[in-house]
């Protein structure tokens, strides 16, 4: 979009190249307040900036939050994220799903560090019974680990949570299926599974294999 705004702006006025040069400077150098169009400067704002100053300027509501974003994430800080509107909730969950590895150790286990997860993801602006935070902490855990091992989502003690971190047990092992699957590193001769595919003894991934007819195509 905003190539077609280069050109239209140097082809119907030739102040728009100008205006061309100034925003590829501004890209550079983050002073974006000499260019004229509107939908330009606010691109560069957005692009450059490093400080809340920065995104307060951008005139686009829409733009904006992508900034308030963009600066949540350059900054680590999700209390930046109640202004990224309308992307709140991503911005704190991109945020929170980003910080797991910062503070979670390496052996984490589900069951061990809910609590400081709780609190961490409340701070970021999200409910505690938001499932969705709770489903990236889980796919980080237990991705952390081989082989996989749902079972230990049963040391989980709140409920909704043991059922939001045996189901991203599966999707998380759907997601590996299809990256074995699209590198050619499932075993469709019957050879045993890849370290990548390894899991403790699971009827339901077991189920979910069989049902998967993709990975190894008719040749």
């Amino acid at each position: 979009m905003i190539l077609a705004v280069l050109l239209a702006c140097a082809g119907a006025d030739p102040r728009g190249a100008d205006d061309r040069a100034r925003y590829v400077a501004g890209l550079a150098s983050g002073e974006c307040a000499g260019i004229r169009d509107d939908a330009l400067r606010d691109d560069c704002r957005e692009a450059t900036a490093k400080a809340p100053s920065d995104c307060e300027s951008v005139g686009d509501a829409t733009l904006r939050g992508e900034c308030w974003f963009q600066l949540a994430e350059a900054t680590s800080d999700a209390a930046l994220c109640p202004r990224a509107v309308p992307f709140v909730d991503d911005c704190a969950l991109h945020v929170l799903s980003r910080a797991f590895p910062k503070w979670l150790p390496k052996a984490a286990r589900p069951g061990e560090h809910e609590a400081e997860a709780a609190a961490r993801i409340t701070a970021a602006g999200l409910a505690a019974d938001d499932m969705r935070p709770w489903s990236a902490f889980y796919r980080h855990v237990l991705g952390g680990t081989r082989p996989i091992d749902r079972s230990t989502c049963d040391k989980v003690e709140n409920a909704a949570r043991r059922e939001a971190c045996k189901r991203t047990g599966i999707a998380m092992y759907q997601d590996l299926l299809n990256h074995a699957r699209d590198r050619g590193l499932y075993p469709c001769d019957g050879g045993p599974l890849p370290t990548l595919l390894a899991y403790a003894p699971d009827p339901e991934l077991d189920a979910v294999i069989a049902a998967r007819r993709d990975l190894c195509p008719a040749r």
